[in-house]
């Protein structure tokens, strides 16, 4: 099946020489049975944004400092795909406003604040989960905060910005780490279709303001950029599988009750991206 949007609504970013051209997603889902559905979609890049969650310098834990400084030269190319066709790229560090506070991306994004957004989002308050969620089987215990090292990480904040291997487009993108803010933006704008990517799905991806589920509140067109992620997940904990497979796991999850997921591959035609280890 191939649903086709129509462009209704205003272009954010200048005109480039492809910019009308359709971006054809692959959207994959779930049953409740986990039987997969997959769905062609063609997509105005002036009405597309994507969201990169929490892609710091620097995490508690080391493996997961790794896994993000593994991840993000592949993520990279798909945000310069993506912005060369049109799609708005919003940055989304939280807690590292600071570092970003003079430059233009952060003043761009700063300028939407719309109070009817505000109210409907709760503020900045996480989406703890959506209707369609209730009653069900969360697919990994994360209560030990999810450190896969030997021996475990110490928490902590150690992050001051987003890793500086993902390249921001003063010119044209955003940076913001509020929900109201980015969401102010995509309603001005009338953009539909959402793509959320960064780390950690189990977590800030799937619950920030500006996350998986205030993005289905929306009634944005959402979608998890499946090879583009990573979770929180020792495995040691139950249900005492691989780290990859908990990724798995919380992948399947949200196909069943959130949304949909697409692979790198949409923008990039390179095949999708594998951590080592898990290959």
């Amino acid at each position: 099946m191939t649903v086709c949007v129509l462009a209704s609504c205003a272009v954010f970013m200048p005109q480039t020489a492809n910019a009308q051209e359709k971006i054809t997603i692959h959207k994959e889902s779930r049953n409740e049975d986990g039987e997969v559905k997959n769905v062609v979609e063609e997509w105005l890049p002036q009405e597309t944004a994507i969201i990169i969650c929490d892609m710091w310098n620097q995490h508690w834990c080391q493996g997961a400092t790794a896994r993000v400084g593994e991840m993000a030269p592949m993520m990279d190319n798909v945000l310069k795909s993506a912005r060369d066709k049109g799609v708005t790229i919003i940055h989304a560090p939280s807690s590292c406003m600071a570092a970003y506070e003079d430059t233009p991306a952060r003043k761009r994004a700063k300028e939407y604040n719309d109070t009817e957004v505000a109210k409907f989002l709760n503020g900045e308050a996480w989406n703890q989960g959506l209707p369609s969620e209730k009653g069900k089987e969360w697919p990994i215990d994360q209560n030990d905060g999810g450190c896969d090292c030997n021996p475990h990480c110490q928490g902590g904040s150690p992050w001051k910005s987003q890793i500086a291997t993902l390249t921001i487009d003063q010119e044209k993108d955003l940076v913001s780490d509020k929900g109201v803010e980015i969401g102010s933006f995509l309603k001005a704008k009338g953009i539909k279709n959402v793509i959320l990517m960064g780390v950690h799905t189990n977590m800030c991806v799937i619950g920030r303001p500006f996350g998986l589920r205030n993005m289905v509140k929306q009634e944005k067109n959402v979608v998890l950029m499946r090879d583009m992620t990573d979770t929180m997940y020792n495995h040691e904990s139950w249900p005492n599988v691989a780290h990859f497979k908990g990724t798995d796991l919380i992948v399947a999850y949200i196909e069943k009750y959130v949304c949909p997921s697409i692979l790198s591959s949409d923008f990039t035609g390179e095949k999708q991206f594998v951590f080592k280890g898990n290959e």
